[in-house]
């Protein structure tokens, strides 16, 4: 008890609590507590499980070369997301009670490489040992697009969460009963307006999300038409499921001004997307 009272009282110092948890008790202070410290835990225990059968399969020669530097490469960008972690929380510790948004993109941005890069040596891992990533066919050029939309749709999304565009405009599609509402571009911004005005973030990440979504369907629309693809429909059927979902996910977190649960769900199902899409581009290259 004595350590916990300790603890708090280091954070009644911090902006967060000064500014906006003034009447904030020991109890909800644990809450938030253990949900920081699981994530730092939980982030420190991926990078003990990576390192340690890494250097022992390195050791007994049961990796290849090209697999091994691409795990090393991997090693550098989750050593660099925890160097990146630590500064995000850094910059909501002196005078702002937020995070920057711009570190916490960053921080996101470098979890969806590692992400991207595990997930595609594990499908290549099973059967297709040094599969090229670069596309050749028309179909992959198409889906390395869509998969670089998703990507910055999700870019996107941080900033929304990083300045609480969402809690604002609580409406889809329009915003304050306008399509481009006022104040999208604010003059003293600068080149920082669509980074920093809330207007403007709350606007890109709902119609960047939607262009996306729109071009997911109709390419799924016309795929299922091709029979060529038939052999394919599990990945497509998936690729329709998960962007609905998103879309359908994305709504309902504005509508209910960012509920907790809903925003989460929403965060979750644009990384399986993000996968579905993948797996998709896999498959297509190795047939």
């Amino acid at each position: 008890q004595e350590d916990w009272v300790n603890t708090f009282n280091q954070y009644k110092n911090s902006p967060e609590f000064k500014i906006i948890n003034k009447s904030m008790k020991l109890d909800d202070f644990k809450y938030i507590f253990w949900w920081e410290w699981f994530h730092r835990f939980f982030a420190r225990c991926l990078g003990i499980v990576f390192i340690i059968p890494m250097i022992i399969f390195a050791i007994q020669k049961k990796i290849s070369k090209r697999l091994f530097y691409n795990l090393l490469l991997l090693f550098l960008f989750g050593f660099f997301q925890a160097l990146v972690g630590w500064w995000m929380v850094k910059s909501g510790l002196e005078d702002n009670p937020y995070v920057s948004s711009y570190r916490l993109a960053f921080h996101l941005t470098n979890a969806v490489i590692i992400l991207s890069i595990l997930f595609w040596l594990t499908l290549t891992s099973f059967s297709s040992p040094g599969l090229s990533f670069f596309p050749k066919l028309n179909l992959e050029y198409i889906l390395c697009i869509l998969i670089f939309l998703l990507i910055l749709t999700i870019i996107s999304g941080a900033f929304m969460a990083g300045s609480h565009a969402g809690q604002s405009f609580n409406t889809y599609p329009l915003m304050n009963g306008a399509l481009i509402p006022e104040d999208y571009y604010l003059y003293e911004y600068g080149l920082k307006n669509f980074f920093e005005n809330t207007v403007a973030i709350n606007f890109n990440h709902r119609w960047l999300a939607t262009f996306t979504f729109l071009l997911i369907i109709s390419l799924i629309i016309y795929l299922y038409t091709i029979p060529k693809y038939k052999s394919f429909i599990f990945e497509i059927s998936l690729i329709l499921f998960f962007s609905c979902l998103q879309f359908l996910l994305g709504i309902l977190t504005l509508l209910t001004n960012v509920q907790i649960i809903l925003a989460s769900l929403h965060q979750i199902n644009s990384m399986l997307l993000l996968a579905t899409l993948m797996l998709f581009y896999y498959r297509i290259k190795k047939k």
